[in-house]
């Protein structure tokens, strides 16, 4: 008997692979982007995500995120993004990340000490949603949810001063 964890973890392998061929999802399909910044690495928090539907929905998030350093923030970005797709309840969502850490720490290719309690938090809410992806992207890629990110910096700073 397989238990939940091993299915989970043997489905977001498939999808790992299936983002290697570049499988872009069907015309139903919303596609998301997140990012985290950190200025400096530790320091303050800012993330970004967008969330596009496939009738022209637009969903952007730029918050402040408190303090922390670089994969907090990545992980914020992703739980935000996954929180936002749940409102609109998706039937198939394509996320990308320019975070290779958190990426592969959630596919579990890559186990990253310290960041067990994120990775649950994750797969919680990725487990709600009925066909989720995830995938590695260049950060040249990821440019909109960076600019986010970068925006949500700078609101954290002018509050600081």
């Amino acid at each position: 008997m397989v238990s939940g964890a091993s299915a989970r973890k043997a489905q977001l392998r498939r999808e790992l692979h299936a983002a290697k061929r570049q499988d872009d999802g069907g015309p139903l399909a919303w596609r998301g982007w997140f990012d985290g910044s950190a200025h400096p690495n530790p320091g303050r928090l800012g993330i970004g995500a967008l969330l596009l539907g496939p009738h022209g929905e637009r969903i952007e998030i730029s918050e402040p995120a408190g303090d922390g350093d670089s994969s907090d923030a990545e992980y914020a970005a992703l739980t935000a993004l996954l929180q936002a797709a749940l409102l609109v309840k998706p039937a198939q969502l394509l996320l990308h990340g320019d975070s290779q850490v958190v990426i592969h720490d959630v596919l579990g290719t890559a186990v990253v000490k310290g960041l067990a309690a994120e990775r649950a938090a994750v797969l919680a809410l990725m487990e709600q949603l009925p066909q989720v992806s995830l995938r590695w992207v260049p950060r040249h890629r990821n440019g909109e949810a960076d600019r986010l990110s970068q925006m949500a910096i700078t609101v954290a700073v002018g509050r600081s001063d």
